[in-house]
């Protein structure tokens, strides 16, 4: 590597001194790359420079000088990046509206470990929107807004926060743009932080949970909310799930297999679900069956009655339908379950809160099933009965009719281990409050 030092007079007659040296070679084309600073007032603090920088350059950790700020590195990594749609609109909402605002004209080099943290507590405090206005301090003068009117946001929302800068971070780091990722540095809310809160202040008790399907026993989409009470499904892959995922006589259904969401409102369909794991096959208990038979019968008679204005959706047979056949949006669905939680004036919650009371208060019991042991465990096999897949449409079948649907021997899902068992020994007394 090499490097100079230059004398230089100004415009006012000052002598200063100039550095110019090597920089690492071009990452595509591997062409020469040379950087010079100017305005040392002496040969030594110069001089004292060009070692430090050329240490960097061997070590590989040099990073040539940029004014680019957080928020223009973001838009452009946000502009590269390749991830699942909603994924994208998370990122970018994050980016807009708790990052740019805040720290966005920070220059991504001179950002630090104590910038983030800063961020972290704000938003804890005051990162949730007023009503149309987005950030605290920032948009509230548009909005006739004052920023003590934000509320803070989640352990976990502040957490996904700090996820996708520590990702977009390390990318910088790695291409040379700084030369340490700072947010491995800094602070965010802890994941037991994030879990707790969700547990704590994000779910029902089963008696509250009891209370709600009765309530909503003769509401039309009782199947769904049945589902995402006994079950512990996502409101995503309960309104995606088709007909063929759903196994009457086998006793059980499969989620993930397709999932649905909105996204700048519009519906977005993915054949895959959140996580690699979340293709799962789950048993479930005897009335959450009743129920589903019910409703298929009640889809097909809606059909009946819609005749020619009936939709068959490409993305079906979707079990959960207006009642033209139609797919359900996530937005509305989540309308109607606050709706249907005021009713009854259960604590607030938000549909993915089912899920999170489901996992406290296990109180359902699967029906025997073929992969389950006597004592709860699953049994591992590579060739199972599965879930019986209909050959047409059942919205379509008369339900009223035996069904005589071959039994597919492919290999199928494992039924998790955790759905095996029944519920807790101290909590068995509350499965006889909750309703069919």
């Amino acid at each position: 590597m090499r490097g100079s030092v230059y004398a230089y007079t100004t415009k006012r007659g000052e002598r200063r001194w100039r550095v110019v040296f090597d920089a690492l070679p071009d990452p595509l084309t591997g062409e020469r790359r040379q950087t010079s600073k100017r305005g040392f007032a002496t040969k030594a603090a110069a001089e004292a420079f060009l070692r430090r920088s050329l240490e960097k350059v061997t070590a590989g950790t040099y990073t040539q000088p940029s004014r680019v700020t957080l928020a223009e590195y973001l838009a452009q990594w946000l502009d590269g990046l390749r991830k699942k749609p909603t994924t994208m609109a998370d990122y970018r909402q994050s980016a807009r509206v708790y990052i740019g605002p805040r720290i966005g004209g920070v220059p991504l080099q001179s950002l630090t470990p104590e910038h983030l943290d800063r961020l972290y507590r704000e938003l804890e405090t005051q990162g949730k929107r007023a009503g149309r206005c987005a950030t605290a301090g920032v948009t509230c003068r548009e909005h006739g807004c004052s920023p003590d009117r934000h509320g803070g946001l989640a352990p976990k929302t502040v957490r996904n926060v700090h996820g996708m800068l520590h990702r977009a971070l390390q990318e910088a780091a790695e291409r040379g743009h700084v030369p340490r990722n700072v947010a491995s540095l800094a602070h965010p809310p802890t994941a037991k932080q994030a879990r707790s809160h969700n547990t704590r202040d994000k779910s029902w008790d089963a008696t509250t949970l009891a209370r709600f399907l009765t309530h909503v026993r003769d509401d039309r989409l009782h199947a769904a909310w049945r589902l995402a009470g006994t079950t512990g499904a996502r409101r995503g892959e309960i309104l995606g799930m088709r007909w063929n995922d759903v196994g009457l006589d086998a006793g059980t259904v499969t989620f993930g297999r397709q999932t649905v969401t909105v996204v700048t409102g519009q519906l977005i369909w993915q054949q895959n679900g959140k996580t690699d794991a979340a293709t799962r096959t789950v048993a479930l208990d005897d009335q959450t069956l009743t129920v589903l038979a019910d409703h298929r019968r009640q889809q097909h008679n809606e059909r009946q009655r819609a005749g020619p204005a009936w939709i068959d959706d490409p993305h079906g047979p979707l079990v959960l339908t207006d009642p033209l056949g139609r797919p359900l949006r996530p937005d509305s669905f989540y309308r109607t379950f606050v709706r249907l939680t005021r009713e009854i004036g259960a604590p607030p919650l938000d549909v993915h809160g089912l899920r999170h009371t489901y996992a406290t208060a296990p109180v359902f019991a699967p029906r025997s099933h073929p992969k389950c042991s006597p004592n709860g465990s699953a049994i591992p096999t590579s060739a199972s009965p599965s879930a019986s897949t209909p050959t047409s449409d059942p919205a379509t079948t008369d339900p009223r009719q035996p069904s005589s649907r071959p039994r597919s021997t492919r290999s199928s899902y494992a039924v998790s281990p955790h759905r095996c068992q029944g519920p807790l020994a101290d909590r068995s007394a509350l499965t006889s409050k909750m309703p069919g």
